[in-house]
C-alpha cells in the first residue's frame, strides 16, 4: 500500500536547472520558490518532491510515519494531533483537537497494545512544574484517539518540556523491555518501560543528568543503537554516549563523552539579539547511526542542528579509548540550521549514505536563508563523500524516513519550523521520493 501511495508523486513539476559542477559536488545554481535539481545525467538519482499540505502559520513540532487502521500515514503533532495519507495534496484529518498547550517538540509512533496500529507518543506541558508524557491509541470506529498517561516528568531548569522521544527496547534473559527514551529540559535522559496493562501509567526511570557527566551547555538528539559494541542497544544523546546496562530496570548507566561539538562559540550575525554570541549551541544536534567506513562498528553521524554555519560529521571509535573522545571526520560545514539527519543507503551499494535539510529560518532570532537545501552525501568509502543538493526551497525541520519494503526507493518527509517573528511564514508539509538512476 505505501509504494502505491508512494507512486502518486507531484507530476509536471521538475524543471531544467542550471548547475555548477565541482569534483565531487554538485551545486544548483536556480533562483526560484521551490527548485528540484534532479533527472540529469551527472546526478546519481532523483528526487521527486511532493507538497502532501500547505498549513499556513500553525505550529508543527514534529511529524512521525505510523501504521493506520487504513494504511500508511503521516501524522504532526502542534496544538493539536493532524494526519494525511501520504499523497499529493492530502486530506487533513484532526484527530486530537486543539489545546492552548503546545505539544512539545519530541514524538514517535509505537504500537504500545499489539494490534498492529502504531499509537502516537507525545510530551505536553502541564504547568511550570513540569510536563506529561502521553500516547494517544487510534480505535476503529472512532474519529477522535484516545489519551492516555504514560508519566509525569518535572522540570529541572534549562528548556521546559521534552526535546526529543524515542522508541527503546532491550532484550534482558527471557524477555524483551519496550519503551521509549526521552530528553527531558535538553539536561537529563529517562525511558519508561510498557507496562503488562499498557493503559496504566509507564514505569519511569531516570538514565542520567548530562550536566554531572560535563555537560556545561544543552544537550538534544537522541537516536538508539549498539554503540559500544557488546550487543545491547544504547543511546547518544549530543555529545553524550549512555552506555546501557544488561539490565536497564535496574543496573547504573554509564555515560560518557564522545564529542565535544558543544564547546564551539557560536559565531556573530546581523541583526541577531547580543547574548546569541558566544552561545554553546553545538550540544543540540541532529543523530544517526550507521557502519560509515566499512570496519563492522558503529559510527555516529551528527549535525549541528540550531545554528547558521552548521557541520556535519562522523564520529568513530577509537579502539584505544573506548570511552574516550571518539575520531571525528568533518563532512561538511557551511550548512543553515540542519535540524534532521537520515542515514540509509540510497544508492543500493551496500554503504550507508546521509540525507540532511536546511530549516527556513533557525530559532533565536538567526538570519533566514532564502533557499533552504535537502543534501545528500553518497558514502564512497573510507569516510569520503559526495555531495548532491537534491533539491532547495522548502524548509526542513526533523525529518524521517518512511519504510517501504517492496522498492528501492527511499521515501523522506518533513514539516518546516516557522518563527513567528517573519510574519509570512508558513507551514507546509512535504515528501521527497528518492531513486537511484544506476
Amino acid at each position: 500500500m505505501l509504494r502505491k501511495a508512494l507512486s502518486s508523486l507531484l507530476s509536471g513539476y521538475l524543471w531544467a536547472a542550471g548547475l555548477i559542477i565541482i569534483p565531487g559536488i554538485m551545486i544548483c545554481s536556480c533562483h526560484g520558490p521551490s527548485k528540484p535539481v534532479t533527472g540529469v545525467a551527472e546526478m546519481p538519482v532523483r528526487a521527486e518532491p511532493m507538497l502532501i499540505h500547505q498549513l499556513g502559520r500553525e505550529h508543527l513540532g514534529n511529524t512521525v510515519y505510523r501504521r493506520g487502521s487504513e494504511g500508511p500515514r503521516i501524522a504532526a503533532s502542534g496544538n493539536r494531533i493532524i494526519e494525511w495519507p501520504i499523497q499529493e495534496n492530502a486530506p487533513l484529518t484532526e484527530v486530537v483537537p486543539y489545546r492552548p498547550e503546545n505539544y512539545n517538540n519530541g514524538a514517535c509512533a509505537l504500537d504500545v497494545n499489539g494490534d498492529g496500529i502504531d499509537e502516537m507518543i507525545v510530551a505536553r506541558t502541564v504547568d511550570k512544574s513540569g510536563t506529561n508524557v502521553l500516547w494517544f491509541e487510534e480505535v476503529p470506529g472512532k474519529a477522535l484517539w484516545e489519551e492516555h498517561l504514560i508519566g509525569f516528568v518535572p522540570n529541572e531548569g534549562g528548556e521546559k518540556g521534552i526535546h526529543d522521544i524515542m522508541s527503546f527496547e532491550v532484550h534482558i534473559p527471557g524477555k524483551a523491555l519496550s519503551g521509549i527514551a526521552i530528553v527531558v529540559n535538553r539536561r537529563s535522559l529517562y525511558w519508561f518501560l510498557i507496562p503488562d496493562n499498557v493503559t496504566q501509567p509507564w514505569t519511569k526511570y531516570k538514565i542520567g543528568d548530562l550536566r554531572t557527566h560535563g555537560a556545561a551547555c544543552a544537550q538534544s538528539g537522541l537516536v538508539s543503537g549498539d554503540v559500544t559494541g557488546d550487543g545491547i542497544q544504547d543511546l547518544v544523546c549530543g555529545n553524550f554516549i549512555a552506555e546501557c546496562p544488561s539490565d536497564p530496570t535496574s543496573g547504573e548507566w554509564n555515560i560518557f563523552r564522545y564529542s565535544r561539538w558543544d564547546t564551539r562559540k557560536t559565531p556573530v550575525f546581523p541583526e541577531v539579539p547580543e547574548w546569541v554570541a558566544g552561545e554553546c549551541f553545538g550540544g543540540m544536534n541532529q543523530l544517526d547511526l550507521g557502519d560509515m567506513n566499512g570496519d563492522g562498528k558503529t559510527d555516529i553521524v551528527a549535525t549541528d542542528a540550531e545554528i547558521p554555519s552548521a557541520r556535519l560529521g562522523v564520529f568513530s571509535r577509537d579502539p584505544e579509548n573506548p570511552v574516550g573522545l571518539w575520531k571525528e571526520t568533518v563532512v561538511d560545514t557551511g550548512l543553515y540550521c540542519p535540524h534532521n539527519l537520515v542515514v540509509t543507503d540510497v544508492d543500493n551499494d551496500k554503504r550507508p549514505d546521509i540525507i540532511t535539510g536546511e530549516m527556513t529560518a533557525g530559532g533565536w532570532w538567526f538570519p533566514r536563508t532564502e533557499l533552504p537545501k535537502l543534501c545528500l552525501y553518497l558514502n564512497k568509502g573510507n569516510l569520503k563523500f559526495d555531495k548532491y543538493i537534491l533539491h532547495e526551497g522548502y524548509g526542513i525541520h526533523m525529518m524521517r524516513m518512511a519504510p517501504d519494503t517492496e522498492s528501492n526507493k527511499v521515501f523522506v518527509f518533513a514539516a518546516d519550523e516557522i518563527q513567528s517573528w517573519y510574519e509570512d511564514m508558513t507551514t507546509h508539509v512535504v515528501g521527497w521520493t528518492i531513486t537511484p538512476l544506476r
